[in-house]
């Protein structure tokens, strides 16, 4: 069955639309979220089938979470559910890729036939090319880093989600398309130049097969490795080391240090977490308290000056920060080392 994600930022909407979503039977998952920009991060790591949100909410509104799910292409059907009558909210989601628009309160009699055309939309839909591009992006991000493990587990979900048809002129079509645009995508990184006249001529014969792209993609990674002298690129090592360079550059961002690295901002944020056991914002925030806390206890140093040196250019935002971090303020934290 397929899943769904609400997004109300009321609570109480969410909960009811839950329940009455339960009653149709027609989703395995049913997930409710009152933060828009939590249910956006789950959606770009595990896109549902449909979401339905509402338009109104802090921090992110419904429609630049529309935007957002258009943009990325994501293999989602986006059900907006508002308050507002307005018609021009209707025809900014409807640039957005939104097909359905209700407006509260919503009845079941009125919900259910909506469900049922996206789920047959979603249903017809029998190839997304969307997906395979997002699929594409992924496999040859994790070839460039020698992910074996993910590369893996990428095709299989290749070969279970994208190629599980029989050998048709069409898939070969496909595979060959992917395969094509993986080359192009590793070879711009302009480190070292992958070649496809052996895809060329197994095409040409009617040889193409998935299992042939697999064998492929490993003789890439295996190629990569000689090239690299079998060390897999650090990506930790290497983000550490940027990050402490330019450790203290108030414009240091994790795109900034993703695209240092040649990845994507959402595969290194969960890498980052996963290997350091905290994000890159905790990461960055520890290291400029521990700076200042540094510099703090030399006696001649001005605070304000403190506060330029570690990465910030307000003093009441660093002093906030500071004093999370540590229970004291700048002024009160010096005065703990005796210096007044």
């Amino acid at each position: 069955m397929a899943t769904i994600f609400v997004v109300d930022d009321e609570p109480i909407i969410g909960i009811g639309l839950k329940a009455l979503i339960e009653e149709s039977n027609r989703f395995s998952k049913i997930q409710t979220f009152t933060d828009s920009e939590a249910a956006l991060s789950m959606i770009i790591i595990d896109p549902p089938d449909v979401v339905l949100t509402d338009i109104s909410m802090p921090c992110m509104d419904g429609l630049e979470l529309c935007r957002h799910i258009h943009e990325r292409r994501l293999p989602t059907q986006v059900v907006v559910l508002s308050g507002y009558g307005d018609f021009a909210y209707a025809q900014k989601c409807m640039s957005y890729g939104v097909k359905e628009y209700l407006l509260k309160p919503v009845t079941e009699i009125e919900l259910f036939p909506v469900l049922d055309k996206v789920l047959a939309e979603r249903d017809s839909s029998i190839f997304s090319y969307a997906l395979l591009e997002q699929w594409i992006d992924q496999l040859e991000e994790a070839v460039w880093m020698m992910d074996h493990s993910r590369i893996e587990a990428l095709l299989l979900q290749g070969k279970s989600e994208l190629f599980n048809g029989e050998a048709s002129a069409q898939q070969r079509q496909r595979i060959f398309d992917g395969i094509l645009l993986i080359t192009r995508k590793l070879n711009a990184r302009g480190v070292y130049k992958f070649k496809t006249e052996s895809l060329l001529e197994e095409y040409a014969a009617h040889a193409l097969t998935y299992e042939g792209f697999g064998f492929k993609i490993t003789a890439w990674v295996k190629e990569l490795g000689e090239y690299r002298n079998h060390e897999t690129l650090n990506v930790l090592e290497t983000a550490l080391q940027y990050i402490d360079a330019n450790l203290f550059e108030e414009e240091l961002t994790l795109d900034m240090v993703a695209g240092k690295l040649g990845i994507t901002p959402t595969y290194f944020s969960h890498y980052f977490k996963k290997k350091m056991n905290e994000t890159f914002v905790q990461y960055r925030l520890r290291k400029r308290i521990e700076k200042a806390k540094q510099l703090l206890s030399i006696p001649h140093y001005k605070i304000i000056d403190i506060v330029t040196e570690v990465g910030y250019d307000s003093y009441p935002h660093f002093s906030r920060l500071f004093k999370k971090a540590t229970g004291y303020s700048p002024t009160e934290y010096r005065s703990l080392l005796g210096i007044k």
